[in-house]
């Protein structure tokens, strides 16, 4: 609780330097949402409300998980609207390179919110702290089960944060794995981080295979599928299982006992951030130079990374995500 305390200090510090710039009127903030799930519609809630909070227009796109679809929205925007800032989720990290930088040919200044974009002019990336939830995803596990057989199952291939989800997973795996203490039996990226494909990967496996003692799964969305397939092996309660985002379907399958834990992170402060960050780029005010930077592979990005992800679990869920109102009680605890 204390680190939790010590993290909303922190993002409600960040903010409050952001917000010191003054502002200009008739600000424009244009919102590319390449992923669809719920978590993404809290984001665009936050971001909505706290931009329009310091009287910016916002204008959002919503590109269903498309990446052709996102750049035909995303050009629309910089080309008939006057744009002062334009925030990208990115569908593809590396595709979406060509988005900032016709951004910034028009004079728009670009953040990458969640998801960084490479080999690009970026003006600044604000995000969680990926690396980190990837371990805590494993350490939650391996404290339950510190030896035995684990699977792994990633996001898309084209999203960094996979990659950053799986590096920090490996850290705490890889020394238990030298030691011959666990054996990794599956090691999936799936495309989209669509539940469907992840489901399917999970049901050939065990069509095939022994259940496997862990399954570090690297959303919620995946664990909903992985989930699923466990359950028609009559194996939801016998397998660890991680996720992430604390969604209400996840929280649910943690209270019945058909998943063993998720990562919350705290949108609104990731949310406020950005908002603040975007004032400040549309008011053409000086990013502070207390930000860390981020090699998106053609500059160094000024970028925030915010640490309010907490691990959730049976024990604790009511302390958390209920608690924060993040999601209504009766929605996890259905038959009390």
């Amino acid at each position: 609780m204390k680190n939790y305390i010590a993290n909303i200090i922190t993002a409600f510090l960040i903010c409050l330097l952001l917000a010191g710039c003054s502002k200009k009127g008739d600000i424009i903030i244009g919102i590319s949402m390449g992923p669809t799930h719920e978590r993404w519609s809290k984001d665009i809630s936050y971001l909505t409300q706290h931009l329009e909070s310091q009287d910016a227009k916002v204008i959002v796109r919503q590109a269903n998980g498309s990446q052709v679809e996102q750049a035909r929205q995303a050009k629309e925007m910089i080309e008939k609207e006057k744009l002062d800032v334009l925030i990208i989720v990115p569908v593809n990290s590396d595709a979406a390179g060509k988005l900032v930088d016709y951004a910034k040919s028009r004079d728009i200044n670009v953040i990458a919110y969640d998801r960084i974009i490479k080999n690009c002019d970026l003006d600044c990336y604000l995000s969680f702290d990926n690396i980190r939830i990837g371990e805590i995803q494993a350490e939650y596990l391996t404290k339950i089960k510190p030896k035995g057989a684990y699977a792994l199952l990633g996001g898309d291939p084209g999203d960094n944060n996979s990659l950053l989800l799986r590096i920090g997973q490996m850290n705490v795996l890889q020394p238990l794995i030298i030691k011959g203490d666990i054996k990794i039996v599956l090691d999936e990226n799936v495309e989209k981080w669509d539940d469907g494909i992840a489901y399917q990967i999970m049901k050939d496996y065990l069509t095939e295979h022994d259940a496997p003692d862990a399954i570090v799964a690297s959303s919620d969305g995946l664990s909903r599928g992985v989930s699923r397939a466990l359950l028609e092996f009559g194996l939801g309660k016998d397998v660890l299982l991680s996720g992430q985002d604390a969604e209400t379907d996840a929280c649910r399958r943690i209270v019945e006992g058909h998943q063993t834990m998720t990562v919350y992170k705290v949108i609104e402060s990731l949310a406020a951030s950005a908002a603040n960050m975007a004032i400040t780029l549309a008011n053409d005010d000086p990013i502070p130079n207390t930000l860390i930077t981020v090699n998106n592979g053609t500059k160094m990005v000024p970028a925030v990374l915010v640490s309010s992800i907490i691990p959730v679990g049976e024990e604790n869920i009511r302390m958390t995500v209920i608690a924060d109102g993040f999601i209504d009680e009766k929605q996890v605890f259905r038959n009390e």
